[in-house]
């Protein structure tokens, strides 16, 4: 409030804290301008009034007290000195806010008035030329500058001859300008009706560099070279008012501050009433600020804890600047219960006693339930975590061990105790070369996530590890996939040995889905399609829309597919064209309906084999059988007949006599059965190499 301004003014300058009833400041001309001393006037706040004339001394108390917040007045009086000598004041006052306390200040300036009220003496007094304001002395008709101080000089930044030069509305803005012809025209001239010293108020004025000065105009009417004039005094204002202004919005800022807070700001005073809440405290606790101010603090507390806030108020009271934390539940009008955190800090007067408390607290009671339910899944995570077979670990971002699972502990041979706050390459430094530790560096790297499969020889194990970086450090989980992986190498191995075996073999084989769209063919299949119809088949494509086959051919594996997918097994025997040699091809197909697990039919497997040369062998074996039959039937028949002849004659035949002439009649008959006996015999020959007769 106070600076070194008030110091160089030559007038006595008074600053006096109304609501403390006290002077902050007394300047040390008061004794040359009203005949006391700074300790006088200090000591008796009311001695400056009983100086003034008694018939003037009501009017000046009533013009004082009435005199509102940014306002100014300016009082003139006379005052009896020592010896009963009169003398004139000229008493500027003003009424101001302090920022700091908010108290009402009323600041004074005052001087002796040395200018006579109708005389034509010019004046240029000490109070003209070295007046800390200031001053100027303007033709009331022309409104040219007649007389400048050296002050106005100084503050306007003109010479004296520029200031002649001038008029009052030049150093004016043209809106301010206009102001004061519409004054002098409402007013007809610049005496009131008195003729006193006028007061007009703040006014913006402009000096020579274009900067604003704003200045409270007192102006007296005098004759100046024998011409109406007036004695313009000009106080800058500038920095009050700015102090006004920024006063006004710290109070603004920090009402709002104070408002939009979502803490609760509270006093209480020495004996537990409170004196301020703001109004996030009045929100959550439906309370208003008359309910509450002058109200013990045991009026939103339960009592159940309100040992706990009577405690933390006497820790207050008893260790002044010491913060008290409190965390304790309070009540709504509604019967709700609020969890909240406060902080407590005593307040000290200028004695150094505590005056007040003053409190800052939260509603926690969302944070605790947040708290709780964090703790829930957290004990949750945990329990999951122990629970799942597969191993899992964290370590920060200095490689340490923050947590691990049980699975993790079995899987290594190695307690948790040995692992938790060590580092992860001291623990198992085998890692550090391994793919374990390349994936680790390139997670913390590239802070991406990571997965990958390794073989740990010193174990002779496959894990799967997935790896996840955060802002804290790593996430890890790692699966044993020796089972797995070795299953898969076995599948893999039976699967190629398998499609080896399907596809070195001569039958066809091959699949279609429930689409009758084709899923699988052997080579034997591709091949033999590809040259029988001169289109390859093609995975995925319809089978009954092979382009190598006529619609006819279509049709009837559709059907043939779909009896298959109706559930049924069979088999057929199929006759293709072969394309080159334009002969017959028969295959033996059979249609094998694929399950699934639930038994539901998905596709059809089918088998074909080449039984072309098959057939043909059957035939060969059918026409040779029939062959014999024609033998056998030669053999019983015609043979028959001249064995029987021979074997007569032979047994008529005198074997006691060969030489007996009727032998030669019989052996000529058995040559003859001979010969037909031949004949028979080249008949069976003929038929039974070439089938004909």
């Amino acid at each position: 409030m106070l600076n070194h301004t008030y110091a160089a003014v030559t007038d006595c300058i008074t600053i006096f804290d109304i609501d403390e009833q006290k002077f902050l400041f007394i300047s040390p001309a008061i004794s040359n301008i009203l005949g006391i001393t700074p300790q006088q006037l200090n000591n008796n706040p009311s001695l400056w009034l009983t100086l003034i004339q008694p018939n003037q001394r009501g009017e000046i108390d009533v013009m004082v007290k009435n005199l509102q917040v940014d306002q100014s007045v300016a009082l003139y009086y006379q005052i009896a000195t020592t010896g009963n000598a009169g003398k004139n004041i000229v008493d500027k006052k003003s009424l101001v806010i302090d920022a700091s306390t908010g108290h009402q200040i009323l600041t004074s300036s005052i001087a002796v008035n040395t200018i006579p009220g109708a005389g034509e003496t010019e004046i240029f007094s000490d109070l003209f030329y070295k007046n800390a304001n200031p001053v100027w002395i303007a033709d009331m008709e022309t409104l040219r500058f007649v007389k400048v101080n050296h002050t106005a000089i100084k503050n306007y930044g003109y010479t004296e001859q520029e200031f002649l030069l001038m008029t009052v509305n030049e150093i004016r803005s043209p809106l301010e300008a206009e102001r004061v012809n519409e004054l002098l025209q409402d007013r007809g001239s610049f005496l009131k009706p008195k003729g006193d010293f006028s007061n007009e108020g703040i006014w913006k004025h402009l000096t020579k560099n274009g900067s604003t000065i704003f200045a409270d105009i007192n102006w007296y009417p005098v004759k100046y070279n024998n011409r109406a004039c007036v004695l313009v005094e000009a106080v800058d204002v500038t920095t009050q008012l700015g102090y006004q202004e920024e006063a006004k919005l710290r109070e603004q800022f920090l009402s709002s501050l104070i408002d939009s807070q979502t803490n609760f700001l509270i006093r209480i005073d020495i004996h537990g009433s409170f004196t301020f809440v703001n109004k996030q405290f009045l929100r959550t606790f439906g309370f208003t600020a008359t309910e509450l101010i002058g109200q013990h603090f045991s009026i939103c507390t339960i009592p159940q804890e309100l040992h706990l806030c009577v405690e933390a108020f006497k820790e207050c009271l008893n260790n002044p600047g010491k913060i008290v934390k409190l965390v304790h539940k309070k009540p709504d009008v509604n019967g709700g219960i609020h969890d909240t955190d406060w902080e407590f800090i005593s307040i000290i007067d200028d004695s150094g006693q505590v005056c007040e408390i003053q409190g800052i607290g939260q509603d926690i009671t969302d944070k605790l339930k947040i708290e709780k339910e964090v703790k829930a899944a957290s004990e949750k995570l945990d329990a999951f975590i122990e629970s799942i077979t597969d191993s899992f670990f964290i370590i920060d971002n200095d490689w340490k061990f923050v947590k691990v699972n049980s699975a993790f502990e079995q899987m290594t041979n190695t307690p948790r105790e040995e692992m938790l706050g060590n580092v992860l390459w001291e623990v198992f430094p085998e890692i550090m070369d391994s793919g374990f530790g390349r994936a680790y560096y390139e997670a913390i790297q590239k802070r991406q996530s990571v997965k990958f499969t390794e073989y740990f020889e010193l174990i002779d194990k496959w894990f799967s590890t997935s790896v996840y970086p955060s802002a804290e450090g790593i996430t890890f989980f790692v699966k044993d996939i020796t089972h797995e992986r070795r299953a898969q190498e076995e599948a893999h191995w039976a699967k190629n040995s398998l499609e080896a075996l399907i596809n070195n073999t001569h039958d066809h084989i091959w699949s279609v889905d429930k689409e009758m769209r084709y899923v699988y063919m052997n080579n034997a299949y591709i091949t033999e399609t590809t040259y029988l119809t001169g289109v390859e088949p093609k995975q995925g494509v319809h089978s009954y829309m092979h382009k190598g086959y006529t619609p006819q051919i279509h049709q009837e594996w559709k059907i043939y597919y779909q009896q298959a997918l109706d559930g049924e097994q069979y088999t057929i025997i199929n006759e293709s064209i072969d394309r080159a040699k334009n002969t017959p091809v028969y295959f033996e197909v059979s249609f094998n309906p694929i399950y699934t697990q639930q038994g539901e039919i998905i596709g059809v497997g089918c088998f074909a084999r080449d039984i072309t040369q098959r057939l043909k062998i059957e035939q060969e074996l059918i026409d040779q059988n029939e062959r014999l039959r024609n033998i056998a039937s030669l053999s019983s028949h015609e043979i028959r007949r001249p064995v029987a002849s021979m074997m007569g004659l032979i047994s008529i035949m005198d074997r006691d006599n060969f030489y007996n002439p009727d032998n030669e009649e019989i052996i000529e008959h058995i040559l003859t059965v001979s010969t037909e006996i031949d004949d028979v015999i080249r008949l069976i020959v003929d038929n039974t190499f070439t089938g004909n007769p």
